[in-house]
């Protein structure tokens, strides 16, 4: 059960990032086909990849809150100390969360709203919420991540700043996507160069 949670831990937004993604541009690719060669194509192609786009967008924001990955400006906090440098992204994290939770009700009060007066999109017959709900999920991610995050600080609060900030998620027990490529370690780096050499006949 352990290793089941740990693998969705890592994978989950990543598997629905490149599963919205692959569709929108199989979506693309068909439209774009249909009409160039066919002279036709979907009425609703456009306005359903654009929904994609959307939910691909959103299902990114737990992945890169738990890998410390959204844009952001260190050139002020680097010249700190390393207990302020600690302090100042814990209190970041704090008032991420808030934005999340803010950003969740916010989401959800449209799919509400949507829903209620039966609001529904041009090109399809789907109801609003259907675009909406993906700031439901991308919101709610991004609240258990942040709260995750917070752990981790307070956890690896006397560890080094690298450690506490955990940037790419590079400290994490499992940080491995499952379908990222292979990498390979130092040794087998340099087995390989060998290799290579005396193929050469260097």
């Amino acid at each position: 059960m352990k290793k089941i949670i740990g693998w969705i831990d890592v994978n989950f937004e990543a598997i629905l990032m490149v599963f919205f993604f692959a569709l929108m541009i199989l979506l693309v690719m068909v439209q774009v086909i249909l009409r160039f060669l066919f002279e036709n194509g979907f009425s609703w192609g456009e306005e359903v990849a654009r929904i994609l786009f959307v939910w691909m967008a959103f299902s990114s924001f737990g992945y890169l809150t738990r890998n410390g990955r959204h844009v952001r400006v260190g050139f002020f906090t680097g010249k700190l100390p390393e207990s302020a440098q600690k302090a100042v992204l814990v209190l970041c994290d704090v008032l991420f969360l808030l934005f999340s939770v803010v950003g969740l009700r916010s989401s959800w009060s449209l799919c509400m709203d949507a829903i209620r007066f039966g609001d529904e999109l041009t090109a399809v017959p789907w109801n609003y919420s259907v675009l909406y709900f993906a700031g439901v999920l991308g919101f709610f991610m991004m609240a258990i991540r942040n709260v995750q995050v917070l752990v981790w600080r307070v956890c690896n609060r006397k560890e080094s700043m690298a450690r506490f900030e955990n940037y790419d998620g590079v400290y994490y027990r499992n940080s491995k996507i499952c379908f990222a490529p292979k990498e390979l370690d130092t040794l087998e780096q340099l087995e390989r160069v060998a290799e290579e050499k005396l193929e050469m006949g260097d």
